[in-house]
């Protein structure tokens, strides 16, 4: 499913299948608004074992708004529509007093593959690094074991695009993994460079402290519109 405008009037989109069939009532984008919704997941310090999953959207429990926007697992809030256009990763550069270091960005840009899913269908997965979310702090500081780093340069124009925008509400399940996977092919046992302890992931962050870690934010950016009050 993806919209399509209507020629010749500017604002309506119809949802259509695969074949340019409409599937569902004329959409006029001026009711909506231009917004993000988003959730968070915290990766623990530690190696990252090969397969390992973190799942954003499915669990909110204990959240906040600093941390998500969702009331509901997996889907919007009852009664809102979103056009869905653009989604980004943003690695938290701190967490309380916690700052998190230059080695952890890499580790998770570099090593982590991300995956969206609407009502269980592949919309987009890339490596982590395909996916700035246009969000972040830019420039460079002198703190001790920090830098400010980001994925992407801080404009919402360089965040990821998906091949066709995506009508969401209610009813649409939302599923996206940040995923650490198994590389055998690149230990010297198969014929490739590294030694296999050498291709485990792992965070280090805040000065190595065992109770820390990173968090990552999944922005889902596009347009929104909410239900209004009676």
């Amino acid at each position: 499913m993806a919209l399509q405008p209507i020629e010749g009037q500017p604002g309506l989109f119809r949802d259509v299948d695969d074949a340019g069939n409409p599937t569902g009532p004329i959409v006029n984008i001026r009711d909506f608004r231009e917004d993000n919704r988003w959730d968070t997941i915290a990766i623990p310090t530690g190696s990252i074992t090969a397969g390992t999953e973190f799942n954003f959207f499915q669990d909110i429990n204990n959240k906040r708004l600093i941390d998500t926007s969702f009331k509901t697992p997996s889907k919007l809030s009852a009664g809102e529509s979103m056009v869905l256009d653009r989604v980004g990763l943003y690695i938290r550069s701190s967490t309380g007093l916690e700052s998190t270091l230059v080695a952890d960005f890499k580790t998770i840009a570099d090593n982590a593959y991300y995956e969206l899913r609407i009502n269980d269908l592949l919309q987009t997965g890339a490596p982590a690094i395909a996916y700035p979310s246009g969000y972040g702090l830019y420039g460079s500081t002198n703190e001790t074991d920090s830098s400010i780093v980001s994925i992407g340069v801080p404009a919402t124009a360089s965040a990821a695009r998906l091949l066709k925008k995506q009508l969401l509400n209610q009813n649409h399940e939302l599923s996206a993994t940040l995923s650490f996977q198994a590389r055998n092919w690149l230990f010297t046992t198969n014929g490739g460079p590294f030694v296999a302890a050498d291709t485990v992931p792992a965070i280090v962050s805040q000065a190595g402290e065992v109770d820390a870690g990173v968090l990552v934010t999944n922005f889902l950016h596009g347009l929104i519109r909410t239900p209004v009050s009676k």
